[in-house]
């Protein structure tokens, strides 16, 4: 039994080894097994193809591919209707034409995968990105420059293009080298000032963004001197338009707190109505609240401490604290189309297309420079004596006598197209219909024998009598005028031709050239030289005419 055991326990032993063998051999197969499964799996993860897109400074984008790489089919990017196709230059995805600074861009990629893989990922691969364009910005909007030294624009980052656009030239530079600096001017002298408009991009391939203006001086020792933008002493201002004053120091070191007044010249006139900012520590800026600057009108800026004005690159004036200014010229066109609308003038005006926004004092106020256009036709028929003196365009004196005519319906000084309020006060009157309440008139004198007068109402004569005129020592000067004085009564004074000294009575006083007047004087008869300029009526008659005339009313004296 014992061998029996001993041959069991052999023959079990022996088993047990022949076991013990084969569940190595099948953990050896399972171990094998796992390595070629995990060799796989890590074959498959390094050969697997992956994609990513970024963002790039030195490109619009980067593209970065891993694995059995994929092919690049197609890059583009798109932006507010704009679109461009993107080249790869080393995973590095360049636009192929020019592309807006700080916009932002849709970058989409399109990847063919490789064939192997196709079944299982799908043939392509999208991808997109949103990135932002690079832009620069100007550091320093006023630079201070020792004479003999050159001016420098610096930037926060370095750019490759930049436009400097000045009074004498436009350069645009390609940077061989990406800088944040850039030279403006090569020497500035003492003295010298000047402003330039300069854009720059980080990118070559980026459009150039609006310039932003700097400002040098050429300064020596503690001087202060600031530039006007617009140059108001050489350029009028629009109704409207905002200024500038740029100063070689900080606003609050050269005037404190206070700012600068603007008032008009002429005593009566409108007073400018707006606001001061600092736009810079070395600027301010006065924005019209309303139209303010109207065309003429002369106005006065005070300064709270005396500056240099620069006038150019050639040089400043001397300290000052007052500039004088004056509202740019308005267009004698658009003052005969306002006129003639509202029957100052014997013709009617129609624009070529019809205006939708007449009504608004937006329109009228861009009118005034920039005249719409349209067509003038005759209200009435006159003889050529008055219809020759009609130009549109030109302030003849038709133009002046509706002016003045205008004024004095309004209550105005009749000086002509010089008053201050003449163009706020005519727009106010379009805006509102206020027409002429007079008829049209006009007088016509002649001084052929027997010399005569006629009055002319809306282009028909309504009364008609013999004159007199000057005698040949003292001759009425032939002519158009208008009636710039009136009086019913009054004496007139001097000094006959024989020396003899005269004050005499005259009626219902018209004058038109200087002394000269259309009135009533009593004389045994009419029809001849016998005054000293003036044009003579019998009194009654001079009666009949005054009320029928008035301020603007033109005087034609025929030789």
């Amino acid at each position: 039994m014992s061998g029996t055991d001993k041959g069991s326990g052999g023959l079990g032993k022996v088993y047990g080894v022949v076991w013990k063998d084969h569940s190595f051999l099948a953990r050896f197969g399972v171990s094998v097994g796992a390595l070629i499964v995990a060799g796989g799996v890590a074959f498959w993860l390094l050969a697997w193809p992956r994609a990513s897109l970024k963002p790039s400074w030195s490109a619009l984008a980067s593209l970065q591919l891993t694995g059995v790489s994929s092919h690049l089919v197609s890059a583009e990017a798109t932006w507010s209707g704009h679109r461009t196709i993107l080249v790869d230059r080393s995973t590095r995805l360049m636009p192929t034409s020019d592309i807006p600074v700080d916009t932002e861009v849709k970058v989409a990629v399109e990847l063919r995968r490789p064939s192997w893989i196709a079944w299982l990922a799908g043939k392509t691969a999208k991808l997109t990105e949103q990135v932002r364009t690079p832009s620069a910005k100007l550091l320093d909007t006023v630079v201070l420059a020792h004479p003999g030294q050159a001016v420098f624009a610096t930037f926060n980052v370095p750019v490759s293009e930049v436009s400097i656009k000045s009074e004498s030239n436009d350069p645009l530079e390609k940077l061989a080298t990406p800088s944040r600096q850039v030279k403006v001017v090569s020497q500035v002298s003492n003295g010298e000032a000047g402003i330039v408009q300069i854009a720059a991009s980080p990118l070559p391939w980026e459009t150039l963004p609006l310039p932003e203006r700097l400002t040098y001086f050429g300064i020596k020792g503690h001087s202060l001197m600031a530039v006007l933008t617009p140059s108001i002493t050489t350029s009028p201002l629009g109704v409207s338009s905002p200024f500038g004053i740029t100063l070689s120091e900080p606003v609050v070191k050269a005037f404190g707190r206070q700012m600068p007044v603007i008032e008009p010249v002429v005593q009566g006139a409108l007073i400018p109505k707006g606001t001061w900012s600092e736009p810079t520590p070395y600027s301010l800026r006065f924005t019209p609240s309303g139209p303010d600057f109207w065309p003429g009108e002369q106005m006065r800026l005070t300064l709270p401490a005396a500056v240099s004005i620069t006038t150019g690159q050639g040089g400043a004036t001397n300290p000052t604290r007052t500039i004088d200014f004056e509202g740019a010229p308005g267009s004698i066109l658009r003052l005969q189309q306002m006129l003639a609308s509202l029957h100052y003038l014997p013709l009617r005006w129609r624009p070529q297309t019809y205006l939708s926004n007449y009504s608004q004092m937006s329109t009228q106020l861009a009118m005034m420079t920039a005249p719409p256009k349209g067509s003038f036709t005759w209200r009435y028929s006159f003889p050529t004596a008055l219809s020759s003196l009609w130009f549109p365009g030109d302030y003849t004196v038709m133009t002046k006598g509706a002016v003045m005519a205008f004024e004095q319906v309004e209550g105005l000084a009749t000086v002509g197209r010089s008053n201050p309020l003449l163009w706020p006060t005519l727009v106010k009157a379009v805006l509102t219909d206020q027409m002429d309440p007079h008829p049209y008139s006009w007088i016509q004198v002649s001084m052929q024998l027997p010399e005569r007068l006629w009055l002319y109402l809306n282009g028909k004569v309504v009364l008609t009598n013999l004159a007199n005129t000057g005698i040949p020592q003292a001759p009425t000067a032939p002519g158009t005028y208008p009636i710039y004085l009136r009086f019913k009564f009054n004496y007139m004074s001097g000094f006959n031709p024989n020396g003899t000294y005269y004050h005499d009575p005259v009626y219902w006083i018209n004058y038109f050239n200087g002394g000269d007047a259309v009135h009533g004087f009593v004389r045994a008869s009419y029809g001849f030289p016998q005054s000293l300029g003036c044009v003579e009526l019998p009194v009654a008659v001079a009666a009949q005419v005054y009320p029928q005339v008035h301020i603007g009313t033109l005087v034609t004296v025929m030789p």
